[in-house]
């Protein structure tokens, strides 16, 4: 069995286990790499109801349509007020633990769909940059193996946090890429079967490939840029008289 038919073996099941046996789950959708091949292995099983969270005139905001139509899905667009990202960015904050704003402006479109979904479970395509070097700092670091552990184990404690919000919320948040199955199958994976001249996401871009998906050799775009959040985040740090930087104040507890 090749890297790609044990990837996709592991990534399949992990998608199964997470609908668990549910005739209709939700997905948290850009329209990107991780999300689309979620969709695809997901609407194998059952009912898809895809959402897009982002701001108005975003890269998703655009695209993520068409993207789901090539899929033959559809996606409900939810787009995010000013008064929604600041909410959500005091929440994302609060949650994760963290003042970084790359982290919690990719954490603010996921927490609208698991307000808003109405299906009780929630497909997501975290941990994939991590598992996969999605991130374009991995393409410099002196020792990228090392920096996507570190990154990994972060990402997951953000994902119990944010799995716990969600089960406060009545609903269940599931990413079939935090599945110890696919960890396994994505460390047997050299790091050339991840990153190198051909871009990044490679082994998750042989399996969309393998699996029919039309997107998969777009460029990877950051989520917290394609919806909009990050910007909508500087714009409003400067309209209050703040920096508008990387740094977002948690708020104090009661």
């Amino acid at each position: 069995m090749s890297p790609t038919e044990q990837l996709l073996k592991a990534l399949g099941t992990a998608v199964a286990d997470a609908i668990g046996g549910c005739e209709r789950v939700a997905i948290a959708y850009s329209g990107g790499l991780d999300s689309s091949i979620v969709a695809a292995l997901a609407s194998r099983t059952a009912e898809v109801s895809c959402y897009t969270a982002c701001t108005e005139g975003s890269h998703d905001h655009r695209s993520a349509e068409r993207y789901a139509n090539e899929q033959g899905l559809s996606t409900e667009m939810m787009v995010l007020s000013p008064d929604d990202v600041r909410g959500l960015t005091a929440t994302a904050a609060g949650l994760i633990g963290r003042s970084d704003a790359v982290r919690i402006s990719y954490t603010v479109p996921l927490l609208a769909v698991i307000d808003s979904a109405r299906e009780t479970v929630i497909l997501s395509g975290a941990i994939a940059d991590e598992l996969f070097a999605g991130y374009a700092r991995y393409a410099s670091h002196p020792a990228p193996e090392d920096r996507m552990r570190i990154d990994l184990e972060k990402a997951l404690s953000e994902y119990d946090s944010l799995k716990t919000y969600a089960e406060n919320n009545h609903k269940w948040l599931r990413s079939p890429y935090a599945d110890q199955r696919v960890i396994r199958a994505a460390g047997s994976l050299s790091l050339e079967d991840k990153i190198g001249p051909a871009g990044r996401k490679l082994a998750l871009r042989r399996l969309a490939e393998e699996i029919g998906l039309q997107g998969h050799d777009r460029p990877k775009k950051a989520a917290q840029y394609s919806s909009g959040v990050m910007k909508e985040m500087k714009r409003l740090a400067k309209r209050d008289g703040r920096a508008p930087d990387e740094r977002i104040r948690r708020p104090r507890p009661p």
